[in-house]
């Protein structure tokens, strides 16, 4: 098993060494101009991978979203323009679901980051198909509207009101009582769905999902009626019933995190911390759980009860059931 995780962590070691994530794009803490957080990397070329996770934004379909597939914050990005004309690279056309590796300059337009194929030439190859999109996560308005590290992510915000109907720019404000959110018509124009997608003042919604875009301000932009009071199953990324360990949040974490568990049989469960040389430093449970939901808290602290470094580090699963062994690694990142 050591040397199983070994193998792991070498193979995570070497990703995070030669490649510039997405994370790297979008995490800045340094504010720009007109209350903007401009990436690091505005006009340099990257070269990145991700997961798919909207297609036809705008209508064309050129314009994606690709996500880590871990997702959370800082998670994803916005392609745009990945065959504009005159482009020589004659891209794929992507599917959800597809990883692909993407290589381009990175820009700011309006307060959103993306790789823009606008000015410059952008190189789309896919890597894979058919993998599974990061769970869609649930947050309140107030964040949404002020949510630079959301750009690009699914979202879904329960409980909303109309309080302004739409208006010429496809825009119209709800509320969950936290504070107003924007809801808008990016990916597919309200008039085009089938049937048409109104809404007045007063109107009531249980749920509300779709991703995070920005044009001066931040939204929440539905993919179609499915994103509109959105049935929760288990066949939903929500709350993926077919994992064992789901993951952690939040992500990139300060000063603690908090690793989700799914159990669907009573299980011998062994979750560790590892550094990034592969060395475990902190075991967070060793014994046998029952089925159901588990939430583990990791405060950055080693089996020394000392405080760790800043700096990247991978939860190892090891669990034990009726129905099979399941291992898992997940990376995290501490920032202090």
């Amino acid at each position: 098993m050591k040397k199983f995780f070994g193998i792991l962590i070498f193979a995570f070691v070497v990703s995070v060494v030669f490649a510039t994530t997405i994370y790297d794009i979008q995490y800045t803490d340094v504010p720009g101009p007109n209350g903007t957080y401009p990436s690091l990397y505005l006009g340099q070329e990257v070269t990145t991978t991700g997961i798919v996770t909207v297609t036809g934004i705008s209508s064309y379909e050129d314009n994606f979203i690709i996500s880590m597939p871990d997702g959370g914050e800082w998670s994803a990005l916005y392609v745009y323009k990945a065959n504009w004309e005159g482009n020589p690279n004659g891209n794929p056309t992507v599917s959800v679901g597809d990883e692909v590796e993407v290589t381009g300059y990175v820009d700011e337009y309006h307060g959103y980051t993306e790789i823009s194929g606008n000015s410059n030439t952008v190189a789309v190859s896919i890597v894979s198909s058919g993998n599974t999109v990061p769970s869609i996560i649930e947050l309140t308005a107030d964040v949404v509207s002020t949510s630079e590290q959301y750009e690009g992510v699914i979202v879904r915000i329960n409980d909303i009101t109309c309080v302004q109907g739409i208006d010429e720019y496809g825009n119209w404000l709800g509320t969950d009582g936290s504070g107003m959110c924007i809801f808008d018509d990016r990916y597919l124009y309200w008039d085009n769905w089938n049937p048409e997608f109104t809404v007045e003042v007063g109107d009531t919604f249980e749920a509300i999902q779709g991703f995070v875009f920005c044009y001066d301000n931040y939204s929440v932009n539905p993919r179609g009626w499915d994103d509109i009071n959105p049935v929760v199953s288990s066949n939903e990324n929500t709350i993926n019933a077919n994992s064992e360990f789901i993951g952690c949040y939040p992500n990139p974490f300060n000063p603690q995190t908090t690793a989700f568990l799914n159990l669907k049989n009573d299980s011998k469960v062994t979750l560790n911390v590892y550094n990034i040389k592969g060395e475990k430093i902190r075991t967070l449970v060793s014994e046998t759980l029952n089925a159901g939901e588990h939430r583990v808290v990791w405060n950055g602290t080693d089996d020394n009860n000392s405080n760790v470094s800043s700096g990247i580090y991978f939860f190892g699963s090891d669990i034990n059931n009726s129905n099979g062994d399941y291992t898992s690694v997940k990376k995290v990142i501490l920032l202090k």
